[in-house]
């Protein structure tokens, strides 16, 4: 009796371990069209063409396919992931839509994946993660490239799952990528000032998360 009981503590724990602990995943592939990827500031790699200015291009939205998606429903992520892009880029400032100088967004979503609802009644959380690459392109030239794994959780609430709880945590990894992505955009090598503007970022940032939560966690 006390080895079966120690053998069913042992299989539960390494599940709670497995579903708390750090995601490992995949990173996307190396060497994006040859450039030369350094280690960004909010991007895990990024290259920057030299005379480049994200702030004075237009832009347009291209197609991000999921090549692999594990416990997340790739379409709907997607839809999710292009309007975060949209509402983004408009509390930027920044134009959008096409023209003849007009830059082009795309890229491949590598790896998706929400892993813990088999033992959310246990553990109180899911978890979000994914792997992406991208380029900003305008008449064939690489203007910038990117490389990002970007990971979020639920937040904690043992029991029964919340309503939309996954929609919702899908929500706020878009949100999370696109905010990795403008920053590593508009604060490439930035001054004092730029960096009180990442802070300011982060503070809307923290904002938003905190409303996603809420709305999260059961009444």
């Amino acid at each position: 009796m006390c080895r079966l009981l120690l053998r069913v503590t042992s299989v539960l724990a390494a599940l709670i371990v497995g579903a708390c602990g750090p995601r490992l995943f995949p990173a996307a592939p190396a060497g994006l069209a040859g450039l030369p990827l350094k280690p960004g500031q909010y991007v895990q790699e990024s290259y920057f063409a030299p005379d480049f200015k994200p702030d004075e291009a237009s832009y347009t939205f291209g197609a991000f396919p999921v090549t692999e998606a594990n416990g997340a429903p790739a379409e709907k992520f997607l839809k999710i992931f292009q309007d975060e892009q949209v509402s983004a880029w408009q509390a930027q400032g920044l134009k959008l839509g096409p023209g003849e100088n007009a830059c082009l967004l795309s890229g491949t979503i590598w790896h998706l994946s929400v892993k813990g609802a088999r033992l959310r009644w246990l553990t109180g959380r899911l978890f979000a993660s994914l792997s992406i690459s991208g380029e900003i392109t305008r008449g064939g030239q690489v203007l910038f490239a990117f490389r990002d794994q970007v990971e979020v959780s639920s937040p904690l609430s043992p029991g029964p799952a919340a309503p939309r709880e996954q929609e919702l945590l899908l929500r706020q990894l878009a949100r999370e990528t696109v905010h990795h992505l403008l920053n590593e955009l508009l604060l490439h090598g930035a001054t004092v000032s730029g960096a009180r503007s990442a802070i300011t970022r982060m503070m809307i940032l923290g904002l938003c998360t905190t409303l996603v939560k809420s709305s999260i966690m059961p009444m």
